[in-house]
């Protein structure tokens, strides 16, 4: 993805990458996005793995976003940015068997964080994580 468009790389250039057979592509995954999938959900469970109980979710969501910004940066040039909600869903600790009442609120909370994520990105992130916090914090002290 950083050499070329997304939409032009073919499963083949990947399991040839990947050093894998073309069948264990197929077998594993629907489709190239499934792929991207998988790897945000590798490297989410992994980050989320490190953090620490104290820190707001909002300022470990603009941390991730400023440690893997070489990753944010191929999946906005790709138009793939979306992808990264349904793991934000996921660190919101989202759980199908939430209550409806539960489960709105932090989907609005992780698509919230999302919004300032991209945001904060469109704007080059020049501000730090802790700089958005305020920011963040500020905006619901004034609401």
């Amino acid at each position: 993805m950083k050499r070329k468009d997304f939409n032009k790389i073919t499963n083949k250039e990947i399991t040839k990458k990947a050093g894998l057979g073309d069948i264990t592509i197929y077998r594993n995954f629907n489709s190239k996005e499934d792929i991207i999938r998988y790897y945000l959900s590798n490297i989410f469970d992994k980050w989320k793995s490190d953090w620490k109980d104290d820190e707001n979710i909002g300022f470990q969501i603009f941390t991730f976003f400023q440690k893997h910004k070489n990753i944010i940066d191929l999946l906005y040039k790709a138009n793939l940015q979306f992808m990264l909600i349904d793991n934000i869903v996921y660190c919101c600790d989202y759980k199908k068997e939430d209550s409806n009442v539960v489960a709105y609120s932090k989907v609005t909370v992780a698509y919230l964080i999302f919004g300032w994520c991209d945001e904060w990105y469109k704007r080059e992130m020049i501000e730090t994580p802790e700089e958005m916090m305020k920011y963040f914090v500020q905006t619901k002290n004034n609401g």
